[in-house]
């Protein structure tokens, strides 16, 4: 039997390879004999280097670079041949700063720019940059300043390096003349399922700067801002997608003319599953939780409509199921929890990897129970 364990991360308790290890680990002490294919995924966001770089037989690089706050720190990026994915929340993330830290008028996407700029100093020129789980509203002006821009004052004057989503109001011209000569070489896929705009009620500042630490007047101002900054690009700031990770979006697109792309479909794409799905009796997939919203276009629900594409039924095991799950029940072929009994959360966080090993026990006995019984 050939088995496709294709999950998300289980956040806050599993990376995806980790997830995709237990359940095989599981499933093969009792049945050894079967293929198990490990396509750990994700849908843009924490996860995706590491599931691409595997998929993709790369190695995992580490570059110097600073965070949202401009301070020096390691990142890293995987590289396959002539092929970077980037996260850039290993630059502006919001996990890097304490929550006393945060503040989105000088948090900077610069960072981001020192890692794509260190990766054509490498001789790449095909980039995958998934933009989730930023502490940045500065619409990627620092990104932009990283990579040769200059941004410039009414007076002409260069704002200096690592402008900030409150530096944004200073700026008045863009200038692009400076920017590195070697982006217009570049093939760059934005892997992003936020469809938000840059700017109003549901726009980059509004939706974003409050969890960000932006206070109500931050968020005004962050707003105004962006709305600035985008009519200099001659953008009036609607276009769906652009307000992902505090405008980093909107800069990628209109400055360096990358392509959005739904993250789950683009790993997915990159990972090889289509292919892995010849011959293929079962796919396993799963998540932290799992409510109505997974059924929305999130990474799972993309994992169980390509496999039924090609009539490959889809099992969904997962850390919680929540709420109404008839959706859930729709979408996939079987729905489960992992949990093995009540507990409260760090409990069921410390079990994930015993509770996917026993998952993946019996789901292994319950696909061959025909083999077992039928004469």
């Amino acid at each position: 039997m050939k088995v496709i364990v294709a999950p998300d991360s289980y956040k806050g308790a599993l990376r995806a390879p980790e997830v995709a290890a237990a359940f095989a680990a599981g499933w093969q002490s009792v049945y050894p004999q079967d293929e198990i294919v490990s396509l750990p995924l994700s849908d843009g966001g924490e996860g995706m280097m590491n599931a691409l770089c595997s998929a993709l037989d790369g190695k995992i690089i580490t570059l110097p670079a600073h965070d949202a706050l401009n301070r020096p720190i390691s990142a890293h990026a995987a590289v396959a041949g002539d092929i970077a994915v980037v996260e850039s929340a290993e630059a502006n993330g919001i996990e890097l700063l304490d929550r006393s830290e945060l503040d989105p008028l000088a948090a900077t996407t610069y960072g981001v720019g020192e890692l794509i700029k260190q990766l054509l100093d490498r001789g790449i020129r095909k980039f995958l940059i998934g933009i989730g789980g930023s502490a940045t509203v500065d619409g990627g002006a620092g990104m932009l300043q990283a990579l040769g821009a200059q941004l410039m004052d009414d007076y002409g004057n260069i704002l200096p390096a690592g402008a900030g989503g409150g530096a944004l109001r200073n700026v008045a011209k863009v200038q692009l003349t400076t920017l590195d000569p070697r982006l217009t070489e570049c093939d760059i896929k934005v892997a992003c399922d936020v469809t938000n705009p840059l700017c109003g009620i549901t726009g980059a500042a509004q939706v974003f700067g409050p969890q960000k630490g932006a206070t109500p007047e931050m968020v005004t101002s962050l707003d105004e801002n962006l709305r600035r900054f985008a009519a200099l690009a001659d953008d009036d700031g609607t276009q769906p997608g652009d307000g992902a990770a505090g405008g980093l979006g909107f800069a990628l697109r209109k400055f360096l003319h990358a392509s959005m792309a739904s993250g789950a479909k683009l790993v997915m794409e990159y990972s090889g599953f289509e292919a892995a799905l010849t011959d293929a009796e079962l796919v396993v997939t799963g998540e932290g939780c799992s409510d109505e919203q997974t059924a929305c276009g999130k990474l799972c629900a993309g994992v169980a409509q390509a496999a039924h594409e090609r009539n490959v039924p889809v099992i969904l095991f997962s850390g919680a199921l929540r709420g109404d799950t008839a959706k859930l029940t729709e979408l996939f072929d079987g729905c489960f929890s992992i949990a093995s009994g009540p507990g409260d959360l760090s409990e069921a966080i410390a079990a994930t990897a015993e509770n996917l090993r026993r998952a993946g026990v019996n789901c292994a006995k319950l696909m061959h129970l025909k083999d077992k019984y039928v004469c």
